[in-house]
């Protein structure tokens, strides 16, 4: 009786063990995978540790103004003649600053379709006024410049200009995009429409920019 206990336990003993054995390899393949994955993952180029690094947002942007333009010669002294620069500035509000206040500088001269105008340098007559602000723009493509006097800035190229000019009002519709600004707007980009008229005779009138800025 007792061998014949001492055959069986020793025929459960063996059992288990190849049990054992041949579960082994199964309890290890999650442990080797999970090696893997991790070591791909430490790898990967994509990841970062750059806690100041941050994802830009695309939106919509929306700005209006009531601008004051003057017509000057190159030096920025009056004149009532032809080619001639309309620099100005203007206040309103931002969808993304809130109280803001514009610079804006254009040529306009005689062509084959008559007066037109095109963007011209904001930094020719604004320069010091930007500066003051801590704005330094170094793009002479910048044709004009929204900021909240914060330190918080856009920069705008214009692109392409439609003006239909008569003695008491002058409408505009121009294509723009957005090429740089500073604080929270550093590097941004995008393209807008800017809309607007100006009175001739005292140079009053108003803006307003629609169009997408990812920063």
């Amino acid at each position: 009786m007792k061998k014949s206990m001492r055959t069986k336990l020793g025929m459960m003993t063996l059992a288990g063990s190849v049990l054992m054995a041949s579960c082994v390899p199964t309890m290890e393949e999650p442990s080797q995978i999970l090696q893997v994955t991790e070591s791909k993952v430490l790898v990967n180029p994509t990841s970062s540790t750059d806690l100041n690094a941050r994802k830009s947002v695309e939106k919509n942007y929306f700005e209006r103004f009531a601008n004051q333009l003057a017509q000057v010669d190159e030096n920025g002294d009056p004149t009532f003649d032809f080619p001639a620069y309309l620099p100005g500035t203007g206040t309103g509000n931002s969808s993304h600053m809130g109280k803001a206040s514009t610079f804006i500088n254009q040529f306009a001269s005689f062509g084959e379709y008559g007066l037109g105008t095109v963007g011209a340098p904001v930094t020719q007559f604004y320069s010091a006024q930007l500066e003051s602000l801590g704005i330094i723009v170094d793009n002479a493509d910048v044709s004009s410049v929204t900021t909240d006097g914060k330190g918080n800035s856009v920069w705008f190229k214009n692109i392409q200009n439609k003006v239909s000019f008569s003695e008491e009002r002058s409408n505009f519709e121009a294509e723009v995009e957005i090429v740089g600004g500073t604080g929270k707007f550093e590097n941004a980009t995008g393209t807008a429409t800017v809309s607007g008229y100006f009175n001739p005779s005292n140079g009053q009138g108003m803006s307003t920019i629609q169009g997408r800025i990812e920063y």
